[in-house]
């Protein structure tokens, strides 16, 4: 089969004159159904990459290093194990009164590539540990933006309310407003937070150890 045929989609041949198309069939009613021509460069949509996003590929590639480093250290392992057994064949071979110097150089260059298999390992360790951090970073930043969305709303929520005559607010409505400055404390908190500042956290944030949550919903 020529190379052509095979790039061909599913079910599609190439015709004599050059052009791709499938061929005509019989529906199960007994119809006729025409045949298909595919445009040059027509791509299935099976075939179409998925879209990955910036978080999918930044995983992908932290998968990929740990893989790599895991095998960079299988190899190495098995050098210095190949390494340690010639180096222990050739002292069963050579009476240790003859060439000190030859064992005492194969010695030397087994510790030397022991210590430059340890130092590989450990900074391709440091890269890894660094992009995980870096996406743990970014998963915070987008739960803290997405909390302060939320105070926004609500907090926009609770200055129509102020507005209101105190006469109309239900108990409800009057309980919300009074829940105003805790907001308020928690939206300076996560702006801090995200500006990288220090953030001096309420009593009641100190109390519990975490930024209190409040759900409101208006």
């Amino acid at each position: 089969m020529p190379i052509e045929e095979k790039r061909l989609p599913l079910g599609a041949v190439r015709t004599t004159n050059g052009d791709v198309v499938v061929p005509a069939s019989h529906r199960a009613d007994g119809s006729m159904r025409k045949p298909i021509r595919i445009r040059q460069g027509y791509t299935p949509q099976d075939e179409v990459p998925k879209y990955k996003t910036v978080m999918q590929r930044r995983r992908e590639k932290v998968m990929d290093k740990a893989v790599e480093i895991k095998a960079d250290s299988n190899a190495a392992i098995e050098e210095l194990l190949m390494d340690k057994l010639s180096l222990e064949q050739k002292k069963m071979r050579t009476p240790a009164t003859k060439e000190p110097r030859f064992c005492n150089s194969d010695k030397a260059l087994y510790e030397e590539k022991m210590k430059d298999h340890g130092q590989v390992v450990m900074n391709k360790r440091t890269e890894t540990t660094a992009i995980s951090e870096e996406l743990a970073g970014d998963q915070q930043q987008r739960q803290l933006k997405q909390q302060l969305t939320q105070i926004n709303k609500q907090l926009k929520k609770i200055a129509k309310l102020e507005n209101m005559e105190k006469v109309l607010l239900s108990k409800q409505e009057k309980q919300k407003i009074a829940q105003k400055t805790q907001l308020q404390q928690q939206r300076h908190e996560i702006i801090a937070e995200l500006n990288g500042a220090t953030v001096t956290k309420s009593s009641s944030s100190m109390a519990t150890g975490s930024r209190p949550k409040v759900v409101i919903s208006l």
